[in-house]
């Protein structure tokens, strides 16, 4: 079977809310990184607490992040509420990868990117 890197930043974490999604698809706890410094984290409206990596570029922060070894084509399966979708997270080593990001800062969103985490973000709250 043929495996893929996948990078989550908020509910999917381990310890979070909707980490048993990823179980379910078959995903393996790789490492925790951090993202190049191109992106904002963002706290988002909803019934569960979510955030969302927006890539900015210019005016971005690294932000750390939980990769895990997922089965290709895997994350077809998880439901993501927009404005979160499947798309590419570029690591601090310039490594592209998939992952869960954030297409939009929708109204009501939160930027939390000085917290570095969500789960330091979790914490401050």
């Amino acid at each position: 079977m043929l495996t893929g890197v996948f990078a989550v930043v908020a509910a999917h974490r381990r310890g979070q809310p909707l980490h048993h999604e990823l179980l379910a698809l078959g995903a393996r706890f790789r490492a925790v990184r951090v993202t190049a410094p191109e992106y904002r984290l963002l706290a988002l409206d909803g019934d569960v607490p979510r955030g969302g990596l927006l890539r900015v570029g210019a005016g971005g922060a690294a932000i750390e992040v939980e990769v895990f070894d997922l089965p290709a084509a895997a994350a077809a399966g998880l439901v993501l509420p927009a404005p979160l979708a499947p798309g590419r997270v570029l690591l601090d080593d310039g490594d592209p990868v998939a992952g869960i990001v954030c297409t939009t800062a929708t109204p009501g969103a939160r930027d939390v990117t000085e917290h570095g985490s969500w789960p330091a973000y979790l914490a401050a709250r």
